[in-house]
């Protein structure tokens, strides 16, 4: 008697036109992780320099208290000789330099130099107790974002293996009707285009012509491979305008124009949330970095839900 254990069980096969709906649904989940990638990535680097200013203001107050309270080493000394630390340099030197301004009845003991002495003192280790709680702060969010960067990473990643598990289920003559509806051939689609000649749109639509037919890479931004985002950041950056490279901060950062104004170099924007941005060039079409089964291309704004539009 045969048994069954041990026996893999055949995948169902899989039509072209259901592979396509696969992989286009894991291609989107991919670049929603790419984007959410991108977001990380940009709060990562500001995080880094607001650590990086902390630490500097932390360092420099150090160095600041370190001198004032060599200022009043002569009062300290002097209080030792009489029997012991006062208890006014003792608030001074505690833990809590708020506890000092609380309890400072004792300055009026001193003279008006000696008690400006003590109070620059304390209050540089108070402005020292802030800056380094910042500075710890400001950590917190960088070791934050780096995880967030590791885990969009990740899922980005599983969602590309699975992409490609789909695809390798495919013959080879399958895989190269899908890879044929998926490219287009530009030319038709340039014809009687109100393209600009002149102005920084010009520019950023030029741009991003020259790269149609360049490969989609997640989080890539150039020279011959890109995303969304990279791609519409460069494009705008070749006309002298800074974006970041996230469709949603595009977006944010950007001047909205109501989709009846779409003018050639405007950004536009797909799904809720946004997580796809391509460039208009008129005649109701784009050019953008779709997904990397598809290099970059011309198609319509109509291929995905519309989001809205900015103008850098």
């Amino acid at each position: 008697m045969t048994g069954l254990m041990g026996v893999a069980r055949a995948e169902p096969e899989l039509s072209v036109a259901e592979a396509r709906r696969q992989v286009e649904a894991l291609y989107h989940q991919a670049e929603q992780a790419t984007e959410r990638y991108n977001d990380a990535r940009v709060a990562l680097r500001d995080a880094e320099l607001n650590f990086g200013r902390a630490q500097r203001r932390a360092t420099a107050q150090q160095a600041e208290v370190t001198e004032l309270q060599k200022s009043v080493g002569a009062f300290a000394a002097a209080a030792y000789r009489n029997g012991g630390l006062d208890r006014t340099l003792q608030l001074v030197f505690a833990e809590d330099p708020d506890a000092f301004l609380e309890h400072a009845t004792s300055l009026d003991a001193l003279g008006d130099r000696e008690a400006v002495a003590l109070r620059k003192v304390v209050e540089a280790r108070r402005d020292l107790v802030a800056d380094q709680t910042a500075a710890a702060q400001h950590l917190a969010a960088v070791e934050a974002q780096r995880k967030a960067l590791a885990a969009e990473k990740s899922e980005v990643e599983k969602k590309l293996r699975a992409a490609r598990e789909v695809l390798n289920r495919l013959t080879a003559r399958e895989r190269m009707q899908l890879d044929r509806a998926s490219r287009s051939d530009p030319r038709p689609l340039l014809e009687d285009l109100p393209l600009p000649d002149s102005g920084r749109a010009a520019k950023a639509v030029e741009f991003a012509l020259k790269q149609v037919g360049d490969r989609y890479v997640w989080a890539a931004a150039g020279p011959d491979a890109w995303d969304c985002s990279g791609l519409t950041m460069m494009a705008w950056r070749a006309a002298g305008v800074s974006l970041p490279h996230s469709s949603r901060l595009q977006y944010e950062t950007g001047r909205k124009i109501p989709r009846s104004e779409l003018a050639p170099g405007d950004l536009v924007y797909f799904y809720s949330p946004i997580s796809h941005v391509g460039i208009y060039i008129g005649n109701g079409q784009m050019v953008d970095a779709p997904n990397p089964n598809s290099r970059v291309r011309i198609r319509p704004i109509t291929d995905m839900p519309w989001a809205g539009a900015t103008r850098p």
